[in-house]
C-alpha cells in the first residue's frame, strides 16, 4: 500500500518551506527514516524522513518549489507495487520560486562581487589610450588598462591615472607595486632652476630649499557600469522571513516603550563571581540568564504579556517559554528556552550558550523552535542602544536588550543625591496593542528593572 509523505508542522509561525534538494530518486529503495528530502524555512533547514521502508514511487515537487505545510511532496511505494495506480491529484504544491537563469546569474555577479569561480581570476580593464592596445604585454611601455580589483582600488584611493604609469606585471598588467612606487615619485618633486634667486653679493648665500610635497592629484574613477548593482533573487530564508515580518506588522498594533535600568549591581555580581563558576561548572554566565530570570518572574505577576490571541478568544498561558533571538548569516532565527521559569540560572546560561550554537551550526531541531510565549532579541551586543523590534507571531510582546555603557547617574545615597558612573542599559519593550494597553506593558518592564537593579534579591526566585 502506497504511504504518503507530507511536510510536517515546523513552529507556529512556519508556513511553508523551500525544497532545497532531494536526497533520492524515483525508483531507490529507502528504510523507515531514511532523509527523503531537505526544505528550508526562515528558521531552519530540516530533513523530512522516510515514514517506511519500500520504494519512492512518485517525487510531487522539484528542487526550488515552495511547499506548504501539511503539502504531499512523495509517495512510497510497498515492495513490488507498481507505480501506475499513484495519483497525484491530492498534492499540494505552490508555484515554484523565481530564480535566476544560469546566464542571468553570471550576468548579475560582477567581477569581485560573487563571480562564479571560472573567472575569478579574471581582472578588470580600464580603457586604453587612443591607439593603445589593451593587450599590451609588459614590455615597460605606458597605458596598459589591466589591472587586479586591489590594484584598482589603490587606483581610486590615490587618484591616480593608469596611463601614466608603466606596468611591470605579467602580460601588461599593472601591479600595487608599480601605483605606489608611482604615488611615491610623485610625492617628490625637484626644485626648478627658475624659480632660485640668487642672493646679492653682500649677504650670505640662502640655504638649500627642501623639496616640497607636491599636493595629490584629484581625479574620480566611477565604478564600471556592472558593478554598480548586484541582485539576487528573494528565495528561501530571507524571503520567509520578510513575509512573516510583514504579516506581524499587519497582524499587531506595535507599541514600545522604553526604560533605562541601572545594572551596576548584576555587573559586579557577575564579574565577582564568574571565573569561579566556569571553573567549578563550566558555564560561561552572561548577562541573559538573570534577564530570562526576571522575565519569568514578572511574567507570572503580569500573564497577559504571556498570553496570545485569535479574533474571538484571548488564551492565557500557566508555562514560560523564552524564546531568544540569535543572528545568523542565513537570517535571524528564535530557539526556545522551555520552561524557563523551572531553571536555575546556571541552567539558563548553559541551555542558551547550546541553542546559539546548535543555531549558528544549523544543528536545532523543528521542537527547538515551537512553543515560545515570550522572545528576547539582543541588538546590544552589537552595540545597538534601542531598537523597536517587531513582534514574533503569535506572541504578544518582545523585549528588546541593547549595550550596556558607563552613564553619569544620580545615586540617592544616606548622604544625599551623588552623580555617579553606572552601568546603565536600555530596555525596549514591544507590545501588541489590541491586547496589551500601555501601562500594563511598562508596569511589566519596571519590574524586571527592578529585579535586575538588585540580582541578591533575584536570587529568591531561582
Amino acid at each position: 500500500m502506497a504511504t504518503d509523505i507530507f511536510v510536517p508542522q515546523m513552529g507556529e509561525s512556519v508556513l511553508e518551506g523551500t525544497i532545497v534538494e532531494w536526497k533520492v530518486s524515483e525508483g531507490d529503495k529507502v528504510v523507515k527514516d531514511q532523509p527523503l528530502v531537505e526544505l528550508a524555512t526562515d528558521k531552519i533547514n530540516i530533513e523530512i524522513p522516510s515514514e517506511v521502508s519500500g520504494i519512492v514511487g512518485k517525487l510531487l515537487a522539484s528542487p526550488g518549489e515552495t511547499v506548504q505545510v501539511g503539502a504531499k511532496v512523495a509517495i512510497i511505494l510497498d515492495e513490488g507495487e507498481s507505480a501506475d495506480a499513484i495519483t497525484t491529484s491530492s498534492a499540494v504544491v505552490a508555484a515554484p520560486a523565481v530564480e535566476a537563469k544560469p546566464a542571468q546569474k553570471a550576468a548579475a555577479a560582477p567581477i569581485g562581487f560573487g563571480a562564479p569561480a571560472a573567472s575569478a581570476t579574471a581582472v578588470a580593464t580600464v580603457p586604453a589610450p587612443t591607439g593603445a592596445s589593451n593587450g599590451r604585454s609588459s614590455t615597460g611601455a605606458k597605458g596598459s588598462g589591466k589591472m587586479a580589483p586591489k590594484t584598482r582600488k589603490l587606483v581610486r584611493e590615490y587618484g591616480v591615472d593608469p596611463k601614466e604609469i608603466t606596468p611591470t606585471g605579467p602580460n601588461g598588467r599593472l601591479t600595487k607595486e608599480d601605483i605606489m612606487d608611482f604615488v611615491a615619485a610623485r610625492s617628490t618633486v625637484t626644485p626648478s632652476a627658475t624659480a632660485s634667486t640668487v642672493a646679492p653679493s653682500s649677504a650670505p648665500a640662502a640655504a638649500p630649499t627642501a623639496p616640497t610635497a607636491a599636493v595629490p592629484k584629484v581625479s574620480f574613477v566611477p565604478l564600471a557600469e556592472g558593478e554598480r548593482e548586484r541582485r539576487e533573487p528573494l528565495t528561501g530564508p530571507r524571503k520567509a522571513i520578510a513575509e512573516h515580518m510583514v504579516r506581524s506588522v499587519s497582524t499587531s498594533a506595535h507599541v514600545t516603550t522604553f526604560e533605562e535600568c541601572d545594572l551596576t549591581e548584576l555587573w559586579d555580581f557577575r564579574a565577582k563571581h564568574k571565573a569561579d563558576i566556569m571553573a567549578r561548572f563550566g558555564v560561561n554566565v552572561t548577562f541573559m540568564p538573570f534577564i530570562v530570570k526576571a522575565v519569568c518572574v514578572a511574567l507570572k505577576e503580569f500573564p497577559l504579556i504571556n498570553a496570545s490571541m485569535t479574533d474571538t478568544e484571548i488564551i492565557y498561558k500557566n508555562y514560560y517559554n523564552v524564546g531568544i533571538a540569535v543572528g545568523r548569516d542565513a537570517g535571524l532565527i528564535v530557539p526556545v528556552v522551555h520552561d524557563a521559569d523551572k531553571k536555575s540560572i546556571l541552567q539558563l546560561a548553559d541551555e542558551v550558550a547550546t541553542l546559539s550554537a546548535n543555531a549558528n551550526s544549523n544543528k536545532l531541531n523543528p521542537k527547538d523552535l515551537m512553543g515560545g510565549t515570550f522572545t528576547i532579541t539582543n541588538a546590544g551586543m552589537f552595540g545597538a542602544t534601542g531598537s523597536t523590534p517587531i513582534i514574533s507571531q503569535p506572541q504578544v510582546c518582545i523585549l528588546g536588550v541593547h549595550n550596556i555603557r558607563k552613564m553619569p547617574w544620580v545615586v540617592e545615597t544616606k548622604d544625599g543625591d551623588e552623580i555617579q558612573i553606572r552601568r546603565i542599559i536600555n530596555f525596549g519593550l514591544s507590545f501588541d496593542h489590541r491586547l496589551v494597553d500601555g501601562h500594563i506593558a511598562v508596569q511589566f518592564l519596571h519590574r524586571v528593572c527592578g529585579l535586575l537593579n538588585d540580582p541578591a534579591n533575584m536570587l529568591v526566585y531561582a
